[in-house]
């Protein structure tokens, strides 16, 4: 970054810059809150802001407009996100030849109209079970976890969709890719892994030459277990093809994997890194919403009565919502955008 060219800064401290700005949310809410700090910086500061920790620069942008303008306009100039010096995951691959083609892979084969459709017997199964669950629950009069069921539904779902196997499923020795998510969520794991992916990633990473290398033990049992467990379903999928009737994302990462003739040369590493990112960041991104959504509409009387209402006249009583029904539920959308 050119020092003329940057935005206004707003004071800082010698060699770990900014840095303190976010410690101060962390002290004193006991958990990484970094958009809270974010937020204060903007308010008191300007929209548009130049933070540094320790040598590694970065850029706030709290504006819609000037957002909009960025991710709009300035899309591929902004795009690369190599966090990671030697990572090979796509999510935060830089923008390259590698990015556009897991891309192209994955709307087309994943998230694309044709490939929803084709999964959509996967998601409503996966509900059915998940009522039925609560069902059950609520006959024995039990208690029950938002978070713990929406972790199992969004699980089932992701990794049903990603390589046929539900999310509490064992594996071998009482292994599940539920245990693996589940010890990196606990209070004490999600403290950890909360600093380490901003702290260790973008800013400790820049001086391990100094030795510097906060909670590294931690993430890496996770990863590694999680790696296992992968190569697992790696194994089994080369020793079955379509073991589920159907192509899933495994098989068609596995087939490209072995394709000499591929438009891109993809490996292993990639395939097991997209898999660890789809499953950390997909999960966790979704259980959030769903809780802030269900804690919104418990405390707002208003808006779960005309809720009910719409869902009543519009699917009724006798059956769950079906994913063709949400274009007739316009309300129902808007509280789950507004989530």
């Amino acid at each position: 970054m050119n020092g003329v060219d940057l935005p206004p800064s707003p004071p800082s401290l010698p060699i770990i810059g900014h840095l303190h700005y976010l410690l101060l949310s962390f002290l004193h809410h006991k958990s990484f809150l970094h958009y809270k700090s974010f937020h204060t910086l903007s308010s008191k500061y300007g929209p548009l802001l130049h933070l540094q920790f320790f040598f590694f620069p970065a850029i706030l942008v709290s504006s819609a407009p000037v957002a909009y303008q960025i991710f709009m306009t300035h899309d591929v100039n902004i795009s690369s996100r190599n966090l990671f010096s030697d990572a090979s995951g796509f999510f935060t691959a830089p923008y390259g030849e590698h990015f556009k083609f897991m891309k192209k892979l994955i709307v087309t084969n994943m998230f694309g109209p044709q490939a929803l459709e084709h999964s959509r017997s996967i998601r409503a199964d996966e509900l059915e079970r998940s009522y039925m669950n609560l069902v059950n629950k609520a006959k024995k009069k039990e208690s029950v976890d938002i978070k713990k069921e929406a972790m199992e539904l969004i699980g089932n779902i992701i990794c049903r969709m990603s390589f046929g196997r539900r999310f509490t499923e064992e594996i071998g020795e009482a292994d599940s890719v539920q245990g693996s998510v589940i010890k990196s969520s606990g209070t004490k794991k999600k403290m950890i892994l909360e600093i380490l992916f901003f702290f260790e990633i973008l800013l400790f990473r820049q001086v391990e030459k100094l030795g510097i290398s906060l909670f590294k033990k931690d993430i890496t049992a996770v990863l590694k277990k999680l790696n296992e467990l992968l190569e697992k379903i790696m194994l089994e999928h080369k020793e079955k093809p379509n073991m589920n009737g159907y192509n899933d994302m495994m098989d068609l990462l596995l087939s490209v994997y072995e394709d000499e003739n591929a438009d891109y040369k993809i490996t292993k590493n990639h395939i097991k890194a997209f898999f660890v990112e789809l499953i950390f960041g997909g999960i966790d991104t979704n259980v959030i919403t769903i809780q802030w959504t269900m804690a919104e509409i418990v405390n707002n009387p208003i808006i779960m009565e005309r809720l009910r209402e719409e869902i009543d006249s519009v699917v009724g009583k006798s059956r769950l919502i079906q994913e063709t029904d949400l274009p007739n539920l316009p309300y129902l959308q808007a509280v789950i955008k507004e989530g």
